[in-house]
């Protein structure tokens, strides 16, 4: 028969509740120990030391995810700052255009204000709203028409000369065909010498042109040329052109002057219409 080994009689194990009252007690003892007389100091500087490098591992999740968010939260300022200022560029640049506009139309209005009086005609200011698309003829719309007492075959001037004639007026609206219109002309006379020339437009706003010139005419470059009166539509005295050359015959007895509008034809958004004044007897 087998005999179990059995522990000797005085040796036995303490019990958990004894030895955490022992741990307790050492613990306590440490610490006062700590306290009183840092006696563990080394000992947690050792361990602070040996336990920093691992610290920074465990950190560097932390670290990076951290960077991430504020990298995506940056990007994302940014960005809406970006969105802003372009947006804010735009409305200045918008703002800025309408000021320049406003700025020329104040110019242009006080140059028309600013017209002679005229004996013979009453002006009326008269703004441009639509061009015509037909390539071949020169002609505009204004917004003044029978309502506002204007009529056809009136002259058309602005702050520098010569614009056009009103060729047809409805109630609200006017239709007036430019100077360099190819059908348009007007009589004139040189500034220089009284010669009467008759101009006509070549369908450029920047050319006028004096057909059926005589070879023997005395006109030079650098030539004024006025408005004669002598067609009852347009007053004399209007400025219309200035000759930039003369053309010699070319297998025809007559020749040319190439003349520059004065007016700012096809450039300003406002006009004056002349209304003929009331001949009282």
């Amino acid at each position: 028969m087998l005999h179990t080994p059995q522990a000797p009689l005085f040796v036995r194990e303490m019990g958990l509740p004894t030895r955490f009252s022992l741990y307790v007690l050492a613990c306590l003892a440490l610490l006062a120990m700590d306290a009183r007389y840092s006696a563990l100091a080394w000992l947690r500087g050792g361990l602070n030391t040996a336990l920093y490098p691992m610290q920074q591992i465990l950190a560097m999740p932390w670290e990076w995810s951290q960077e991430v968010s504020g990298f995506f939260v940056a990007h994302g300022e940014l960005k809406r700052d970006n969105e802003r200022l372009r947006a804010e560029r735009d409305r200045m640049r918008i703002a800025q255009q309408d000021r320049a506009t406003l700025l020329s139309e104040n110019n242009t209005l006080r140059q028309l204000l600013a017209l002679p009086a005229r004996a013979d005609s009453v002006p009326h200011v008269a703004e441009i709203v639509q061009t015509l698309p037909s390539p071949f003829s020169r002609k505009v719309i204004i917004n003044r028409g029978l309502l506002q007492g204007l009529q056809a075959g009136w002259p058309v001037v602005d702050a520098t000369g010569l614009v056009g004639q009103v060729t047809r007026s409805d109630p609200l609206t006017s239709e007036v065909t430019l100077l360099t219109d190819n059908d348009q002309g007007a009589p004139v006379q040189s500034l220089r010498n009284g010669l009467r020339l008759i101009v006509s437009g070549t369908g450029s706003d920047r050319l006028l042109e004096v057909r059926f010139l005589d070879m023997h005419a005395d006109i030079h470059e650098g030539d004024l040329l006025y408005t004669s009166g002598i067609d009852g539509t347009y007053p004399a005295g209007i400025p219309v052109a200035q000759v930039v050359r003369t053309e010699p015959p070319r297998n025809t007895p007559f020749a040319r002057a190439y003349c520059r509008p004065l007016g700012g034809v096809g450039r300003y958004r406002h006009v004056v219409v002349l209304k003929p004044a009331t001949r009282r007897p």
